[in-house]
């Protein structure tokens, strides 16, 4: 009884089997939507409910013909990874793995690439890049610690990854064109061997060739990455930061007059004809040939109506007044970068739709032709789809255009050259609407905007010029010493009693009484421009207001519309993939097949474009709010 149960069981694997590589075969050569259950049964000379014992469902058949290959693949992970091996018997144990996978299901690399392909098969099409993408960190991670013990260097490290990829390939290549003859069982290991050494070969080469602008790797920026490249090269920001140094320096300018003020001078005088002055009528000269002078002098200020510390003052708060210009220039370049950012992957995002709208349209496409070959369609059918297709890529020209163009102004922004080879790392994906009381918003962006605090040091800085030139009305004090020296000789320098020294010391004191009413005016202008600023800030305090409530009901309204239309991209991929099943059994038109597609296209492109607007008013709230 248990030799019949296994002669049974073996039977029903070969059975199962034999589906398996049957249609993936066909799906290889026309893809998962272009092949149905009848076609299946129709190559294999079986009835569907054959078919139906070992899959309930087309899906669980395409799913099965799938996860066959995919336990292979696991068996070459876990081998690679064993320890002990050495890079060379690891490369051997790849090219193994993929050189037996391709030998028991030729078809099984083409099919997964059709499974990709296939809109209307969302799963699978998800595993198998889930399955690509660890297929490769696998290999990458392990080949790449092992050829780093190796002593293999960066480069050379990437040289290995290009050379195993090139090999993997074109066995895939070859045993598509040329069948199993031209792969041994003998080549893996030689191609092991020469991949190792030629990596090695070719990082050498990598190290010896001169560096330039085309051979550098391209540059990937996050967000904030993009925003601190730009306030490193920005040119508002750069000029922002060269003013606040110039006001650093005013402030130990005007802290210079406060400190004494030495100073020294000297002359020499040569008496062509000694000069002469007249006393009781008689004519007296004074002088010798040679006169000399000199004298060290020391000013020192004791009072000026408060002029003095004013300057201090106010060399102080143009130094902070700085500071808050920078601070504004940085904010507003972070606010651009990052809705700059946003805009280029929305750009790219619509490229993507796009794309994927002319591959639907083709794969529907290759369904109406496979249905007028069949004669259930009409040539008029075909010509309509061709139609459909010829409409959708110019679209994706231009979104791609779009995408380009967006690229070169971002890389201008961040100040980079043009050709600068640059990815976009970020994602769409931001926070929701904050759900703060406005009032604590407004008090948040007064507290927080430099250009806010900028104008009120600007209004204070008008109030300290009126007391700067109502000093003017008042005395000047100030303190002086002198040292001098006085000589005169007809030859050589003076000596002894030709020479003289003299000290003097004491208080000036200077009192204005009139100037022709041009102080009293210079203070009314400072109290006018006084009194604009005032009027100024209290502008500005109403526009930020305005600026916060708005940003905050932007954020808000992207936000409640990217949660309405979450949702309707997963609906609408349902609808077309129903659409679809309809369409392939007669239930429904060409048009509600497209109407479908246009559907999701709209879907997607509504739903990117909110998540775009979230996080463009998110970057936009922020900035309201200084932050």
């Amino acid at each position: 009884m248990s030799t019949q149960r296994r002669d049974t069981t073996k039977k029903g694997d070969k059975a199962r089997k034999r589906i398996l590589e049957t249609a993936s075969a066909m799906m290889a050569e026309r893809g998962p939507d272009g092949v149905s259950m009848r076609e299946i049964s129709m190559r294999l000379k079986v009835t569907k409910p054959v078919i139906y014992y070992y899959f309930k469902n087309k899906e669980e058949l395409i799913r099965a013909a799938f996860l066959e290959g995919t336990r292979h693949f696991h068996e070459i992970h876990a081998r690679i990874k064993e320890p002990g091996l050495t890079l060379e018997q690891r490369l051997d144990v790849i090219f193994s793995g993929y050189l037996d996978l391709i030998k028991r299901y030729p078809d099984l690399p083409k099919c997964a690439l059709k499974i990709m392909a296939s809109p209307s098969s969302g799963v699978l099409a998800t595993m198998a890049m889930e399955l690509k993408k660890q297929n490769q960190k696998t290999i990458e991670e392990t080949l790449g610690t092992e050829a780093e013990k190796e002593g293999f260097s960066k480069a050379g490290i990437a040289a290995l990854l290009h050379l195993v990829s090139a090999v993997i390939r074109n066995f895939m290549i070859e045993a598509r064109e040329s069948g199993m003859r031209g792969l041994d069982k003998a080549l893996p290991r030689r191609l092991a061997k020469a991949v190792s050494a030629g990596a090695r070969a070719l990082a050498l080469t990598l190290l010896l060739l001169p560096s330039g602008p085309g051979s550098a790797s391209a540059l990937d920026l996050t967000v904030d990455e993009a925003v601190a490249t730009a306030l490193k090269n920005n040119a508002a920001v750069v000029t922002a930061e060269e003013a606040r140094l110039i006001y650093k320096e005013k402030i130990r300018e005007y802290w210079g007059t406060v400190f004494p003020q030495l100073s020294a001078g000297g002359q020499y005088t040569r008496n062509i004809s000694a000069p002469s002055f007249f006393l009781a009528g008689n004519k007296i000269k004074v002088g010798l040939k040679h006169a000399y002078s000199g004298s060290l002098d020391l000013d020192q200020v004791l009072w000026s109506g408060g002029k003095v510390r004013t300057g201090i003052r106010m060399a102080n708060m143009y130094a902070a007044d700085s500071e808050e210009q920078l601070k504004t220039a940085r904010s507003g370049v972070a606010k651009a970068v990052k809705q700059m950012y946003y805009s280029v992957l929305l750009s790219s995002a619509f490229a993507s739709i796009q794309m994927e709208s002319l591959s639907l349209a083709r794969q529907h496409l290759a369904t109406i032709e496979a249905q007028y070959r069949q004669g259930v369609a009409s040539d008029l059918s075909v010509l309509r789809q061709t139609v459909e297709v010829s409409n959708t890529e110019p679209a994706l020209t231009q979104a791609q255009n779009l995408y380009e163009s967006g690229l070169i102004e971002f890389k201008n922004l961040l100040g980079l050259d043009p050709e600068t080879d640059m990815n976009l790392t970020g994602e769409l994906a931001c926070s929701p609407a904050r759900d703060e009381n406005l009032e604590k918003l407004y008090k948040a962006a007064l507290l927080n905007r430099p250009e806010y605090r900028d104008a009120r040091i600007r209004r204070d800085l008008y109030r300290e010029t009126i007391k700067l030139e109502r000093a003017g009305h008042f005395p000047y004090l100030g303190a002086f010493a002198s040292r001098q020296f006085q000589g005169q000789t007809d030859s050589g320098f003076p000596k002894g009693p030709q020479r003289a020294w003299s000290t003097t010391a004491g208080l000036r004191l200077s009192l204005p009484i009139f100037s022709g009413g041009s102080t009293s005016s210079k203070v009314r202008q400072a109290r006018l421009q006084a009194e604009i600023a005032d009027t100024e800030l209290r502008e500005l305090e109403r526009k930020i207001k305005i600026s916060v409530k708005k940003a905050w009901l932007g954020l808000k309204e992207a936000s409640i519309r990217l949660e309405s239309q979450t949702t309707s991209v997963e609906t609408a991929r349902k609808v077309l993939a129903a659409t679809e099943v309809r369409f392939k059994n007669g239930l429904a038109s060409q048009l509600e097949l497209n109407d479908a597609s246009l559907a999701l296209n709209r879907s997607r492109t509504l739903f990117t474009q909110a998540r775009h607007d979230a996080c463009s008013a998110d970057a936009e709230l922020r900035w309201t709010l200084g932050e």
